[in-house]
Parts: C-alpha cells; sequence; structure tokens
C-alpha cells in the first residue's frame, strides 16, 4: 500500500492533539505540526533570519532564540502579522514534515496542525479530519494550557479562521466538547473509512 496522509486540523483550543493521540493508538503515525514549527525556528537557522528581518529583533531572546511570547503577541495582534508570520515559517514547516513522512514506513499517516488548508503542507495530505469545539470550551482550554487571561485567549481565536472555513474543506469532522466515549467512537470510525479511502487510492 502506498502512503496515505490526511490532516488533522481546527482552531486552537479545539482538542487536536487529543484527537492525533487517538489515531495513534490505532496505529496512525502522526507528525506535529507544532513540533516541526518549534524546529524550523531554531537558533541560527534560516528561518529565524527571515523573521527577525520581518518582524525586528524584539522577537529575539537574550540567548539568540525566539522569544515565542513576544513573536506571538505580534502575529495575533492583526491578521496582516499573522499572515506574514505564516508566510515566512509554512515553507520551513513542509520540508520538515515531508521529510518526516518520508522517513517513516507508515502506510497510514496524518499531519496534525492548525493552519494546514492554504499551507504548503496541504499537498501532502489527501483528505482532512476537522476537529471542533465549543467556543467557551476552547477558550477555558487555551486559558488553561497557555496561561492566558480569557480576553487574550478570545483574541487568538478571534484572529483565526471560523470553523466555518475549516468545514468547506473538510472530508470528516469531529466534535470534541470532552465527552471522552463519544470521541473515542468518532475517531475509531472516521479510522475505519480511511482506511477504506486509502486501500482505493492504493489500488489506482
Amino acid at each position: 500500500m502506498s502512503k496515505y496522509t490526511f490532516a488533522i486540523t481546527g482552531g486552537s483550543g479545539a482538542g487536536k492533539s487529543t484527537v492525533s493521540d487517538g489515531f495513534r493508538r490505532l496505529g496512525v503515525y502522526v507528525s506535529d505540526a507544532d513540533k516541526a514549527a518549534r524546529a524550523v525556528v531554531r537558533k541560527g537557522g534560516k528561518c529565524l533570519a527571515e523573521l527577525e528581518d520581518s518582524f525586528g529583533s524584539g522577537i529575539i531572546d537574550s540567548e539568540g532564540g525566539l522569544d515565542r511570547a513576544a513573536m506571538a503577541a505580534i502575529a495575533f495582534s492583526d491578521a496582516e502579522s499573522l499572515k506574514r508570520l505564516n508566510e515566512i515559517t509554512h515553507k520551513y514547516i513542509f520540508e520538515y514534515i515531508k521529510e518526516e513522512l518520508d522517513s517513516v514506513p507508515d502506510a497510514i499517516c496524518a499531519v496534525d496542525g492548525a493552519v494546514i488548508i492554504g499551507s504548503p503542507v496541504m499537498s501532502l495530505c489527501r483528505s482532512v479530519v476537522l476537529v471542533t469545539a465549543d467556543r467557551d470550551t476552547r477558550i477555558e482550554r487555551i486559558m488553561r494550557r497557555d496561561g492566558i487571561s480569557r480576553q487574550l485567549a478570545e483574541k487568538r481565536i478571534s484572529a483565526q479562521k471560523d470553523d466555518a472555513f475549516y468545514a468547506v474543506h473538510a472530508d470528516h469532522i469531529i466534535e470534541n466538547n470532552g465527552d471522552e466515549d463519544r470521541l473515542g467512537e468518532q475517531i475509531e470510525f472516521i479510522y475505519n473509512k480511511i482506511k477504506i479511502e486509502a486501500k482505493t487510492v492504493s489500488a489506482e
């Protein structure tokens, strides 16, 4: 069977990591786009140099690496800054993820990331699994995960695409509002559908 890769995406706080862990338990190799994003901005790299040229030295910490809090404060302040950040980082993230997926033997793989749709990484994916959650649930998760205020969490959500945008591109949708049993059932159901899709693609 040739490799079949799908995207796991959705807005911040939707619970993509939890869904990804569910797919991992079923045997899917999942590449983490956030991990790739951290890797490509390491000190001394081309991506970090481009970011400094675009956003200024204020995003560089005392050790010469990326000050992630400073970068996030700028990127989530307005849509144009976020767009510019994505334009710079996406090409490096694409190369990192492509090399990672090429190096694993697994027949079914996934990429977990919030901004896959419209990015170069989308060209690696044959289908899209959208993870959604109620707005209040997302806000609470972001506050708890990142240790930030409700106001900042709301600002972060507002700076991203809404569920309607994701839904247009989605082949499968998972609702993740905290019911673990229902979440597990949804993941398994979609995984079984993806296995069928993967066999169909392999037979083409």
